[in-house]
């Protein structure tokens, strides 16, 4: 009676279920597995020949063929798609870079005039775009954050004294960490009487150039920056160890050390030297530099001195620095100078050797801190030239050639 009643379920479960087990087997080619169901058939629990569940040797249970759950991989194939032709949705020429800029530069925002007749009527609601003027000065910034791949040290030299050359190197470091986002850094390595500190911004515990030499655990960027001091252009300036109590003057050993400390931590080194070439110092920041700035005044002294010093680096095996060497004319006296600059830079024209005119400018003549804001526009364009011809001579990759311009190698 029982053995009846189980056939009984299993007939009226396999008509039941369409897609049975034995069939989702078959189609995809795996035997099917066994399942111990109990069925649920109408068996009369009262009925003497019903035996208890659980008892007995599994008359009221019965094998169900069961495969579980999986994915097939037997899968239609509805879609003939090697006879289907390849469709071009556009022509190649129609996606060429060239026309997708022309659309992008359509509809592209830009930069607005806020100076001059231009800014006043964007005021009112015009949509100007940058005079020419405007267009200029973003594209000499642009030249001065030309990236550095390696570190670069920018010398400022001058045979006479009292010529300008520490406020130069301040007041061009400072232009440059304005501009620039990566670090620089202005070293006093004036052996005599160096005073670049008081240019930019004192230490507030006077720590100099020979501690940092002498100093050990220098592999973290702030145990080093603890060195230095930071002005109002975010310009590291670490200073000359000469006070009127030194008995000993900075030695081109002690810069070495240094120095190779600094390389490892700033991108753009700015060096402040003293006036006299042959010191052990100067010979060796003159040796680790990529570039020169040759500081001379608007007289036929400081021009002489100007020479001499670019004839002296060609004698002495420098002629990499003379090729990367800009001659800085710097006005000192509001009123006109007695010689004709124009014939000044005529004549380091022949020798196809750029110059910089630096205006008389109120702040600067002070002698104090250098805080860039207080600078005449006159004068920031003009250091800001300064920066860009010099930046126009960074190593790029391949040490060749930076935005078409010439550029210096790998040192």
């Amino acid at each position: 009676m029982v053995a009846q009643t189980a056939d009984s379920a299993r007939e009226n479960y396999t008509a039941a279920t369409p897609s049975s087990p034995e069939m989702w087997a078959a189609q995809a080619g795996a035997e099917p597995a066994t399942a111990r169901i109990t069925p649920t058939a109408s068996v009369n629990p009262s009925s003497s020949d019903a035996e208890p569940r659980g008892e007995g040797t599994g008359a009221g249970t019965m094998d169900v063929p069961w495969q579980p759950a999986q994915a097939t991989s037997w899968v239609p194939d509805r879609i003939d798609r090697t006879a289907a032709p390849q469709v071009e949705v556009l022509p190649a020429a129609l996606t060429s870079m060239d026309l997708l800029a022309d659309i992008s530069a359509a509809n592209r925002a830009k930069l607005q005039s806020s100076t001059g007749v231009r800014g006043a009527l964007n005021k009112v609601g015009f949509r100007l775009g940058l005079s020419p003027a405007e267009q200029r000065a973003e594209d000499r910034r642009a030249r001065i954050r030309t990236q550095l791949n390696t570190p670069y040290q920018i010398a400022v030299i001058s045979v006479k004294g009292g010529v300008g050359r520490t406020t130069t190197a301040a007041t061009l470091g400072s232009t440059f960490a304005a501009l620039r986002p990566d670090r620089v850094v202005a070293v006093d390595a004036n052996p005599d009487f160096g005073d670049l500190p008081t240019r930019t911004a004192p230490h507030p515990y006077g720590l100099t150039l020979r501690d940092l030499a002498q100093a050990s655990n220098l592999g973290a960027f702030s145990t080093v920056q603890s060195f230095m001091s930071i002005n109002s252009a975010d310009l590291a300036t670490i200073a000359s160890p000469w006070t009127i109590e030194a008995n000993e003057a900075l030695s081109g050993h002690e810069y070495a050390t240094a120095v190779e400390v600094l390389r490892r931590h700033f991108n753009l080194l700015l060096v402040d030297c003293g006036t006299g070439v042959l010191d052990s110092v100067t010979l060796s920041v003159l040796q680790t530099s990529d570039a020169v700035v040759v500081v001379t005044p608007p007289t036929v002294g400081g021009v002489k001195g100007a020479v001499a010093t670019l004839n002296w680096l060609s004698s002495h095996g420098m002629q990499h620095l003379i090729a990367k060497s800009v001659v800085s004319i710097v006005h000192q006296q509001p009123s006109k100078p007695v010689v004709d600059v124009a014939a000044i830079e005529k004549l380091f024209a022949t020798g196809q050797r750029p110059t910089c005119i630096l205006p008389f400018d109120d702040h600067l003549a002070e002698g104090g801190e250098i805080d860039l804001r207080l600078v005449d526009k006159e004068t920031l364009l003009a250091f800001e030239e300064l920066a860009a011809g010099l930046a126009d001579g960074f190593p790029n990759y391949l040490g060749g050639t930076s935005g078409g311009r010439a550029a210096g190698g790998w040192r």
